[in-house]
């Protein structure tokens, strides 16, 4: 296989385990192997439904398989745990909440759970801190622009996140009370909880995505490859997509999808309406074009600052015809925050406490 970085690239075997493209075992030869195998599983949020498909070539890999699988598995009911118990709040108290993002690629779950909450967060919050022992996460910068709560509860391997609005610094996208009242319950097996309708959670894949983490990982593709391909309203999604003036987010997003779709799924197509509203924008934008022409598709692909800066820059531009002023100066803001996020080391700004991006 292809090195990068003296290390074995996997993006591709796990991408076609992911969309059930290729059933055959991967038998790794080594725990050296094996490690590199899970550490960009883990990166493209896809552990848990590759395990399945891995076997070790001795005793001594196939106990470290093991051992990986006990702690996806506990970490999963870890996840579940905490979010029953701390939705309790907000359905004890008829608040409308929704999970965004932390159950989308079941079984395999990030390192938090997150609920939209909308201008409740306030109450939530309070209600939390005064119901459990918790100890509150430091937020960067651009998460307390956006009014997020983070936080850590005693007992609980992951962290608990709260969000009034899908946002990165403030900036406006598209109303959160939407996003709840079009949710969806679902059943778990340690109770119900409410999901996002697929054409939210499409929208805030690419959002959280392009706007928010600078990096597309396998997972964040499975999610958009399955909304695309359920009974959505497209017209909704791209209504969403021209107002919240994301356009060249979007269509980047799906160009992204596709190019992985032509090498892992032979091909097989996005919806044509989808195809042709990504084909028109990049058609009236040689630098957007440019600039995905020449990404690597390895995973987890890291948003190039260039790309980032533009798309920030465009949506800036929308806001303010849209006369979202405020939101205007935000997305305006970001080009400058990342930048200076690239410039000033990881270590500086926790060392200062002053996270940035």
């Amino acid at each position: 296989m292809k090195q990068v970085n003296d290390r074995t690239e996997w993006s591709n075997p796990i991408a076609r385990i992911l969309f059930d493209r290729d059933r055959t075992m991967i038998t790794v030869r080594s725990q050296r192997e094996l490690a590199s195998l899970i550490n960009q599983a883990k990166a493209n949020k896809a552990t848990a439904r590759i395990l399945t498909m891995i076997d070790g070539a001795d005793a001594a890999t196939r106990s470290m398989i093991e051992s990986v699988r006990t702690e996806v598995n506990q970490r999963l009911r870890d996840a579940l745990s905490l979010l029953i118990q701390t939705q309790e709040i907000c359905v004890s108290e008829g608040i409308p909440f929704t999970v965004i993002k932390s159950l989308d690629a079941m079984p395999d779950i990030g390192h938090d759970i997150d609920l939209l909450v909308g201008r409740k967060l306030g109450l939530v919050r309070s209600m939390l801190l005064a119901r459990f022992q918790c100890s509150p996460v430091t937020l960067t910068f651009c998460d307390r622009q956006a009014g997020k709560f983070s936080t850590f509860i005693r007992g609980f391997e992951s962290d608990f996140e709260l969000y009034t609005r899908v946002s990165q610094l403030g900036e406006e996208y598209y109303p959160e009370d939407t996003i709840i009242n079009r949710r969806m319950k679902h059943s778990l097996p340690q109770g119900d909880t409410y999901l996002c309708s697929p054409e939210d959670t499409l929208l805030i894949a690419c959002i959280h995505t392009m706007y928010r983490h600078q990096k597309i990982r396998l997972s964040d593709l499975k999610v958009a490859w399955v909304a695309l391909n359920s009974d959505l309203d497209l017209n909704y999604v791209l209504q969403v997509v021209s107002s919240a003036g994301i356009e060249q987010g979007f269509a980047a997003f799906i160009t992204i999808l596709t190019r992985m779709c032509k090498s892992i799924l032979e091909g097989e197509p996005l919806p044509s309406k989808v195809q042709s509203y990504t084909s028109r924008i990049l058609s009236s934008d040689s630098l957007l074009s440019r600039i995905l022409r020449d990404l690597q598709m390895t995973f987890p692909l890291k948003i190039p600052l260039r790309l980032a800066v533009l798309l920030f820059l465009y949506k800036s531009a929308t806001d303010l015809i849209h006369a979202r002023f405020d939101s205007s100066v935000r997305s305006a803001l970001a080009p400058a925050l990342l930048v200076l996020d690239k410039l000033i080391p990881f270590k500086l700004q926790k060392a200062a406490s002053i996270r940035i991006w």
